[in-house]
């Protein structure tokens, strides 16, 4: 069975963030998960033939243009200071 240490690394690693309650649930729910997993893994798949498909898509990509920036925009950009290469330093947070 998950012990409670275990829940909360892969509620970390998943970026969720878990009340009591569901914390409480994640045991049972992960169990029950498993096992219906083991079924399907008992299977007899012997004389089944893997099933292939691939549709036809293609990614549709647009052309990197370079435009000029409204100047109001450009003040904006230079206030918010600058990284490496002269990039600019995007922070993100959860």
């Amino acid at each position: 069975m998950i012990n409670k240490k275990e829940i909360e690394k892969l509620a970390f690693l998943a970026r969720l963030r878990l009340d009591d309650e569901e914390r409480n649930n994640v045991p049972k729910e992960l169990e029950s998960i498993l096992q219906y997993i083991q079924k399907l893994g008992d299977i007899d798949t012997e004389d089944v033939d893997p099933l292939f498909h691939f549709p036809e898509l293609k990614n549709i990509v647009r052309k990197d243009e370079i435009r000029e920036v409204e100047r109001k925009m450009q003040k904006r950009m230079m206030r918010m200071g600058k990284d490496k290469d002269d990039y600019l330093k995007v922070e993100f947070t959860l």
